[in-house]
């Protein structure tokens, strides 16, 4: 068992290293920008307060002019998501079809091992991967925020990044879960990264579509931003759902890999 983690871990491990460094990157762009910003505060939330609802919805925060306003609208809404996102999805799809497709899983498969084995050791390592980069979001931002006086109570920040882990991992387990089903990556990357804009944009628009607005419930997006990211700390019901979705692809993802025929 400890062989296959080390194997998924080693299998994650040239991505989550790209990826990391992406997510620091950005934090320190917008870290810089904020002085500038900050200036300007006044002028650019009286433009913010004037664009259509359903815009704001996307690209706004709690208060623009201010560190946690600033943090949540420029990063947590809409970088920090679009990079976790990439990478989750993209190592859920590749977890079990990349290596089909590759040839390598059955390989794999032909050593004393069982299907539940791969599983559990595939997912543990998108799980950890998610973690780390929750973790380096945490610490860049605690890092290159100070200088540039964008300052957040660590907690607050902690709380954000977490629940940025579990919005990567519930998408990251329907792509992991399409991809154990079907052994094809790219419907797997399709269907995961389908959803996801999705579900985004029924959750952005959904307050001033009045169709739309009974379907927010159903959007993961509204579970990792309402009430607040940077202001609302880890709530409960929130945490429970997002956790849930990946715990259902997993189950779906077993359920899957167990009946099927890789030989077909």
């Amino acid at each position: 068992m400890s062989g296959l983690l080390t194997k998924a871990v080693r299998d994650q491990r040239r991505g989550l290293v790209g990826w990391g460094i992406a997510v620091a990157a950005v934090v320190a762009m917008y870290a810089a920008f904020f002085p500038s910003i900050a200036k300007s505060a006044a002028d650019l939330q009286r433009y913010i307060d004037n664009l259509p609802e359903a815009i704001r919805n996307i690209v706004a925060g709690e208060d623009y002019s201010t560190p946690i306003g600033y943090l949540e609208s420029e990063f947590f809404n809409t970088m920090g998501p679009l990079v976790v996102l990439i990478f989750a999805i993209g190592a859920g799809s590749r977890a079990i079809a990349g290596e089909e497709e590759s040839g390598t899983l059955d390989l794999l498969l032909s050593t004393p091992v069982r299907r539940a084995q791969v599983l559990v050791t595939k997912a543990a390592a998108i799980v950890g991967s998610a973690a780390a980069l929750a973790v380096v979001a945490a610490v860049s931002i605690a890092l290159f925020g100070p200088p540039f006086d964008l300052t957040v109570p660590i907690g607050n920040v902690l709380a954000a990044c977490s629940m940025l882990a579990l919005l990567g991992l519930a998408f990251g387990g329907v792509s992991f879960a399409v991809g154990a089903a079907t052994g094809r990556r790219t419907f797997a990357n399709a269907v995961g990264g389908g959803l996801a804009v999705v579900t985004f944009i029924v959750h952005a628009v959904g307050p001033t579509v009045d169709w739309l607005r009974p379907l927010r419930p159903f959007s993961p997006f509204r579970w990792y931003q309402d009430p607040g990211l940077l202001t609302g700390g880890l709530h409960a019901r929130n945490v429970l759902v997002l956790v849930g979705i990946a715990v259902v692809s997993f189950a779906v993802a077993r359920i899957a890999f167990d009946r099927r025929d890789l030989s077909s």
